[in-house]
């Protein structure tokens, strides 16, 4: 018998619904609707009584939804008989939780649970087994839970399987975590490669199966207005293992699920270390490197021993950046560390990683340090001098643009017009016309001299005097 109740919220409500193993030849199965119960079990009753109880778990767990449900089916293959030791398994799938009924008295029971090719095994002493996140396994892939118990020197075992639902290739792919600047968090995932395009996913993450659910409270979204990431702001309790659940919902078809286990400590990516020095000796070519650890929201104490540090030193004028696998860079367990290669007539650039070696921290390298400059200062000198005389040809360049555009453009009398001078009145008295001259010489004794007035010339203009000197 198949006992299921039709969902008729939206397609964001996905389900889950139990057979029996009777059932799973019968091709009908196949056609199972969506469901929208959270919790069904198995009873061992008459058919009208089944259906009874089907109709009141429709009305409790669709009327409260406070768990995204799964899209997936659990196969029931334990005994039907109710005295049996062992009977009506039940799997809640938000808790992982396992219950079942017992006609006799059992004082301890072994649950199973084998998922992405691990099994897990725990005793019990009631009726009721439940798998912390510590404990469980991914179930995007399907599981198989299985109880088992002895009685009369016998051993009984029920077991179910439970098979997700939905469309191939419609669930979350590359999905991933990351923790930065001690108390910030971003997932990331990318849209099933068979999903629709009107597909929608939705994050869920929880810290124990007793505590509620937390909806993801910044959706980040591609061209096609899908969920793509996931940004959290001020994530505590890094030490804790966190279980992940994204949801999808499509007007087409049923979408998979995706959920993950994750311990956060192990995606935190290290912010550099702190108070990085650097001093170098006159006496010897070695420079002295000390530092602190970097910054932790959730370790107390010292916790120096806990980490390794990779330094990067290079000389300043190869001008590269290190690189994230850096093979030749030294590592050491301690804040301290010595540069023995120094040459006091180069400049060098210094930065530094961290990684956790031992403790709850992330054993993968965190984030470099800025860098730091330490060596011979004459190189700085030396770029001073050059950017001052870059700086002078510059100015030089470009007054001699300015002149040439203006020869060629521009007027230089309208913009350099002469500067009228003051007229020189005592010039005036020194330029005499030759007609006014008069000159009068003193009486000189004439020697030889003619009297140019026996020529029968009058005019003064005509005399001329002769001297014998």
């Amino acid at each position: 018998m198949i006992k299921y109740c039709r969902s008729s919220t939206t397609a964001s409500v996905s389900s889950i619904s139990i057979i029996s193993e009777s059932q799973t030849q019968d091709p009908k199965v196949n056609k199972i609707p969506a469901f929208c119960k959270e919790e069904v079990s198995f009873l061992s009753v008459s058919k009208k009584k089944r259906m009874a109880a089907t109709l009141g778990l429709i009305s409790m767990f669709c009327s409260v939804m406070l768990f995204p449900t799964l899209h997936a089916v659990f196969v029931y293959t334990g005994s039907k008989s109710s005295s049996a030791p062992i009977a009506n398994l039940t799997l809640n799938p938000r808790k992982l939780k396992l219950t079942w009924d017992s006609s006799v008295t059992v004082t301890e029971y072994t649950c199973f649970m084998n998922a992405s090719q691990r099994s897990i095994g725990k005793k019990v002493y009631n009726k009721t087994c439940m798998f912390s996140i510590n404990q469980a396994k991914p179930i995007h892939k399907g599981a198989l839970f299985r109880v088992e118990a002895m009685y009369n020197h016998t051993l009984y075992s029920a077991e179910g399987r439970f098979i997700p639902q939905g469309m191939h290739g419609t669930s979350v792919e590359n999905f991933s975590c990351v923790i930065y600047n001690v108390s910030f968090m971003n997932c990331t995932w990318k849209a099933g490669r068979n999903a629709p395009e009107d597909t929608q996913y939705f994050l869920f993450w929880q810290y124990s199966k007793e505590e509620d659910v937390q909806e993801c409270p910044h959706y980040i979204r591609d061209a096609l207005e899908r969920h793509i990431a996931c940004s959290f702001q001020d994530v505590k309790d890094i030490k804790k293992k966190v279980y992940f659940l994204v949801n999808g919902s499509s007007n087409e078809s049923e979408i998979q699920f995706y959920d993950e286990y994750i311990d956060l400590y192990k995606i935190e990516k290290l912010t550099p270390p702190l108070n990085i020095t650097v001093n170098c000796s006159e006496d010897r070519p070695e420079c002295i490197v000390r530092w602190k650890r970097p910054q932790l929201s959730h370790f107390e104490g010292n916790g120096d021993n806990c980490f390794e540090y990779q330094i990067d030193i290079r000389n300043k004028k190869t001008n590269a950046n290190p690189k994230e696998s850096c093979n030749e860079c030294p590592t050491v367990p301690e804040t301290r560390y010595t540069f023995q290669n120094y040459n006091v007539k180069k400049k060098y650039t210094l930065q530094i990683r961290a990684k956790g070696d031992s403790c709850v921290i992330s054993e993968n390298w965190g984030e470099w340090s800025e860098p730091i400059e330490f060596g011979n200062p004459d190189d700085a000198v030396l770029t001073y001098k050059i950017v001052l005389l870059l700086i002078a040809l510059g100015t030089i360049l470009v007054a001699l643009v300015i002149f040439f555009l203006c020869k060629r453009y521009c007027s230089l009398k309208k913009m350099f017009s002469p500067v009228p001078q003051p007229k020189n009145k005592f010039g005036e008295l020194f330029q005499i016309s030759d007609k006014h001259i008069q000159v009068s010489f003193p009486y000189v004794k004439c020697v030889d001299c003619k009297d140019l007035s026996q020529t029968g010339r009058s005019d003064t203009k005509s005399r001329g005097l002769h001297f014998n000197l």
